[in-house]
């Protein structure tokens, strides 16, 4: 049995508080931003992330916190106190996507065969839960990789046993109705597949508005049956995602080739979608106007060849350019009948652009993940991988988080924005009982 502590009447007020834990460049955020909520404070250990998630954000009262240990359950009390003092009785929502180290499939890629329960990251979830228990926040979201549904501990573990600790933990905030689901981006509007784990918290007081004092039987919460999206916890799918020309084919600089940086854009906006990500202070920057982040990797000449062949042919590699160390795509330039088969990860190398035999750009990349084009990233534009992957085995946990890194890390803006709006309605008006 659930038991609601107290009776909370829906908000009325437009203005939404938050709070984003592992914020990394700010994904989540924004789009949060974008649906109606104001963060009060961020965590985000890695310097150049927390330094693009501030500098996007100038004049607002931020609280800054790198390592989530160090904010104490005092800490949160005294900020408790301290928001009261400026109107705010309630956190609407504290989200969070602790990092994900080892489930996803670039994980698997730099975790050095290391048990996953050796891996300190890989327990943050219970800090998150730890937080969430002093807030009290009318709402929380977890978010993670697809991965994680099927991760075990060790070698001799079961499969999706770390899923089911995690609902463990969060199943101890007795006071929430809990559900999750497995999102794809692209049924967003997001062009990308991107699959996401997604897991809404919602307290018993908004949950059910009018049933003041009512005591409401939590079902099993199982780790293989996903129900938020059925059960309203999560929005339906909706949108279209834009081809990536329609996408970036405003970016596409004829002089590609004669210099290593386009500073200007070189067209007009062409679609919704660019006109969209190119609006800043409400004005949708026009051509020979300033674009950051345009930057080409200065490829040598053989691997330029090798792109120009791939994207005459259909990303075929020729044999004398394969390698073992992982298989490059091209862009496509529509989707198939299944949508964006695409997914935006650390390494941009992954993927060569589809007219121009070059790895795809900051801003390009920044796109993908639905950035807006004011946005801008701090930190070194990228860098080796094993300074990306840190050396669990022995023993060296910090990491390099280069602006691609940031990037592809990040939640789609344009997902959490529709995650977002959704919760907001539901800190408004709640959902009914069936």
């Amino acid at each position: 049995m659930a038991n609601p502590a107290s009776y909370s009447a829906p908000k009325k007020h437009s203005q939404l508080t938050c709070i984003d834990l592992f914020a990394g460049c700010g994904g989540l955020s924004l789009g949060l931003e974008q649906a109606g909520f104001r963060p009060l404070l961020f965590s985000e250990i890695n310097i150049s992330a927390a330094e693009t998630y501030i500098i996007n954000r100038p004049g607002l009262n931020l609280v800054p916190v790198g390592d989530i240990y160090n904010l104490t359950d005092p800490d949160l009390e005294l900020l408790k106190i301290y928001w009261r003092t400026k109107g705010i009785d309630d956190v609407d929502l504290v989200a969070g996507g602790p990092p994900c180290q080892g489930y996803s499939g670039i994980g698997h890629r730099r975790t050095f065969k290391l048990d996953k329960k050796e891996i300190p990251s890989n327990h943050l979830y219970e800090e998150m839960v730890r937080v969430i228990r002093v807030i009290r926040p009318r709402i929380f979201l977890f978010e993670n990789v697809k991965g994680l549904l099927s991760a075990k501990w060790d070698k001799s573990g079961k499969n999706g046993e770390i899923f089911k600790d995690v609902l463990r933990s969060f199943k101890t905030l007795g006071e929430y109705h809990i559900r999750w689901d497995l999102l794809h981006a692209k049924d967003y509007g997001v062009p990308q597949n991107r699959p996401r784990v997604l897991m809404v918290g919602i307290r018993n007081d908004v949950l059910y508005p009018t049933c003041q004092g009512m005591l409401f039987e939590e079902p099993e919460l199982r780790y293989d049956l996903p129900s938020a999206v059925r059960e309203g916890f999560l929005p339906a799918p909706n949108g279209t995602p834009p081809t990536l020309p329609e996408l970036l084919g405003d970016l596409e600089d004829p002089n590609y080739g004669k210099t290593l940086v386009t500073r200007l854009y070189p067209s007009a906006p062409k679609t919704e979608i660019q006109k969209e990500l190119r609006t800043c202070n409400g004005r949708v920057l026009g051509r020979r106007e300033e674009v950051s982040e345009q930057e080409y990797s200065d490829h040598a000449g053989y691997i330029r060849e090798k792109y120009a062949h791939m994207i005459a042919n259909n990303g075929e590699i020729p044999d004398e350019y394969k390698t073992k160390k992982f298989a490059q795509r091209v862009f496509p330039k529509k989707w198939d009948s299944d949508g964006p088969n695409i997914t935006a990860t650390s390494l941009p190398e992954d993927y060569v652009h589809y007219s121009q035999p070059r790895t795809p750009t900051v801003r390009e990349w920044a796109r993908i993940q639905t950035f807006p084009d004011w946005y801008q990233f701090a930190g070194p534009r990228t860098t080796g991988g094993r300074r990306r992957a840190g050396d669990p085995g022995k023993g060296i946990w910090e990491r390099d988080v280069p602006k691609y890194t940031q990037i592809g890390n990040a939640v789609p803006v344009m997902l959490a924005r529709k995650v977002g709006q959704h919760l907001a309605r539901i800190t408004r008006e709640g959902i009914r009982a069936k």
